[in-house]
């Protein structure tokens, strides 16, 4: 695979859905393997709702339809 990231490994935060989502897919199409983060729980001060496991595993399922590695972990990095 060649790309302007290919074999390397990028830090994706807020991966689950959204602009996090996109940036995952778009390195991966980019020959980069992925750490994915995302917190996927509902935080009381944000009023709309925020992603779920299932949304990350979305983003799994895109990365390795790819051919790409991916490594998701749910957890709060603020």
């Amino acid at each position: 695979m060649t790309g302007r990231v290919a074999g390397k490994v990028a830090l994706v935060t807020g991966a689950a859905r959204g602009q996090g989502r996109s940036h995952a897919v778009r390195l991966a199409q980019e020959g980069a393997n992925i750490i994915a983060v995302d917190i996927c729980a509902q935080i009381d001060t944000v009023p709309y709702p925020m992603s779920t496991p299932e949304d990350l595993q979305q983003t799994v399922d895109a990365v390795e339809a790819l051919d790409r590695r991916i490594h998701a972990v749910q957890a709060d990095v603020r």
